[in-house]
């Protein structure tokens, strides 16, 4: 995809509210991408948040059984009952681009400040359905599929999980706007991080040579979602990004880099 740069690097860079110049904003775009942040990713992040910025979008959700509405744990699937809500995309400070091209052992969650353009670097899983190796070739929407999604994110309200504080996900595109009613969210996982990476696999007898595998969140370390889900809740933007398969995702449908004969 091509895109005018004075359009994407300068005033529409994010069509940010931080009170910066349009200089100061190409500077920052700059400085992000030569973090080696995806230039693609960043481009089409920029134009989707500039294109809209104060955009209210419906959202499929349910509440649960004996339950307060406004909860946002999630509950048995028996419990659930069909609901909707509307979650608004301002102008974030923080935003974050998965690489879902590379390998799990890269740390491809790149945590960005649009303040400043500084890039900082974690590991996150992708999930079971999405590939068992180290990388992962297959996303979908699909419910029960443990694949992760790909697209943009709002992020929403925390609430505790099995791991500790637990992030609400809500999708922004045909590509993964059954994100809540497939509760992808974002949490901390002790299979993520280089200690996984390294540990024997007992079956194999030799280390993993990957992360641990979610069932289709980004899962990030435990000591870096308790750091960063407290930054990232109630409005910054998840991008879930591949290169390859990126746009043929928006199609709804299951999108592989493995294409069949």
């Amino acid at each position: 995809m091509k895109y005018a740069l004075p359009y994407i690097l300068g005033t529409a860079l994010f069509c940010t509210a931080l009170s910066v110049s349009a200089a100061q904003q190409d500077g920052i775009s700059r400085k992000i991408i030569s973090q080696g942040v995806p230039a693609d990713a960043v481009h089409r992040l920029s134009k989707f948040m500039y294109e809209n910025r104060g955009r209210s979008f419906q959202q499929d959700t349910y509440t649960c059984e004996g339950k307060d509405p406004a909860s946002v744990r999630p509950c048995e699937e028996e419990k659930r009952s069909r609901s909707s809500k509307y979650v608004t995309l301002n102008s974030p400070q923080y935003v974050v681009i998965v690489d879902y091209s590379a390998p799990s052992t890269q740390r491809r969650f790149y945590f960005i400040n649009l303040r400043n353009g500084v890039v900082e670097k974690y590991y996150t899983s992708h999930g079971i359905g999405s590939g068992d190796g180290n990388y992962a070739y297959r996303f979908s929407n699909t419910k029960d599929s443990r694949q992760t999604s790909l697209g943009i994110y709002l992020t929403g309200e925390v609430y505790t999980g099995s791991y500790g504080k637990t992030l609400r996900m809500y999708g922004l595109q045909k590509s993964n706007d059954q994100a809540y009613n497939r509760d992808i969210v974002v949490h901390g996982a002790w299979y993520v991080g280089e200690e996984f990476i390294n540990s024997i696999n007992k079956k194999t007898g030799q280390p993993y040579g990957r992360l641990g595998l979610s069932w289709g969140c980004p899962a990030l370390s435990l000591s870096m979602a308790e750091k960063l889900i407290p930054l990232l809740k109630g409005g910054s933007v998840i991008y879930h990004y591949h290169p390859a398969l990126i746009d043929e995702a928006q199609s709804g449908r299951l999108v592989s880099t493995k294409k069949k004969n």
